[in-house]
């Protein structure tokens, strides 16, 4: 099996009024070049034997799924467990109110969670529920649209890396495809490819 990791399109930059509390995250949507970006990104996999899309339920990943979809015509399955790591108090407060703890997280030496939120562990636990529902279908080949910070613990997760090495990663640019296949266990085969927006 073959699973596509995907970021979503371009959205708007996190503010307060994006913030969606009921789904504790901020949910910012799309902006232009990101409906670009997902329509580009439809045109790359239109020929590809696709069985399945999930996406994370926040909207800027579930409108790049139905972008997708209209391309590929596959079903779009909305999953929260894969939402973007939570950031707690971050995402209303920002770094500024947390000068001490920021500067150990940032080391990035140890997998600390956000104040209030997520650690990159809590992320690949919760993840993992919709990646083994995924793995126990007869598929060849999935989509999985979801966010920056959780595709790098997924990819942590599958590799048995610890999380806080998460970091070693780059960010994963919009619509970029990471392919992790699985045959017994996962193999990273691409990573962070946006090539079809060049």
């Amino acid at each position: 099996m073959e699973l596509y990791l995907i970021r979503h399109g371009e959205c708007f930059k996190s503010s307060i009024e994006y913030y969606n509390s009921i789904k504790a995250s901020m949910d910012p949507p799309l902006t232009p070049t990101g409906i670009s970006q997902a329509k580009a990104l439809g045109e790359r996999l239109q020929d590809k034997k696709i069985d399945k899309i999930y996406s994370s339920d926040l909207g800027r990943a579930t409108y790049t799924a139905e972008i997708i979809k209209g391309y590929t015509g596959v079903e779009v399955i909305v999953d929260k467990a894969l939402q973007e790591i939570n950031m707690g108090e971050v995402f209303q407060k920002g770094w500024g109110a947390f000068p001490d703890y920021f500067m150990e997280w940032n080391r990035h030496d140890k997998d600390i969670c956000y104040p209030g939120g997520e650690n990159g562990a809590d992320v690949w636990e919760r993840c993992t529920i919709a990646v083994n529902r995924i793995l126990s279908l007869s598929y060849e080949r999935v989509l999985i649209i979801s966010h920056g910070g959780s595709i790098r613990s997924l990819i942590c997760g599958m590799l048995n890396i610890p999380q806080e090495q998460r970091f070693n990663f780059s960010p994963p640019e919009n619509c970029s495809i990471s392919i992790v296949k699985y045959i017994d266990k996962f193999y990273l085969h691409t990573f962070n490819d946006f090539t079809h927006l060049q």
